[in-house]
C-alpha cells in the first residue's frame, strides 16, 4: 500500500472508514459480471461452476450487490 493512502486512512474517522469500505464494495461489484440464470448449464467448466457458486453463496449471506 503505498504511504499516501496509508496517511489518507489511518486519519479517518470510523464513519469515513465506512464510508469507503461501501463505496469500494459498490464499485467492486460494479466490475464483476453478473451471472444470469441462462449462464448456467451443464457442460460449464469446473471454473465457472465454482464462480456461479460462489457468486450464489454471496447473494445469500447478503453481501453487497
Amino acid at each position: 500500500m503505498s504511504e499516501k493512502f496509508k496517511t489518507l486512512v489511518s486519519g479517518m474517522d470510523q464513519e469515513m472508514l465506512e464510508e469507503l469500505r461501501r463505496s469500494i464494495a459498490i464499485e467492486i461489484n460494479a466490475r464483476r459480471p453478473a451471472i444470469q440464470i441462462s449462464d448456467i448449464h451443464p457442460r460449464m467448466s469446473a471454473a465457472e461452476k465454482e464462480a456461479v457458486s460462489q457468486e450464489i453463496a454471496r447473494v445469500l449471506r447478503g453481501e453487497d450487490a
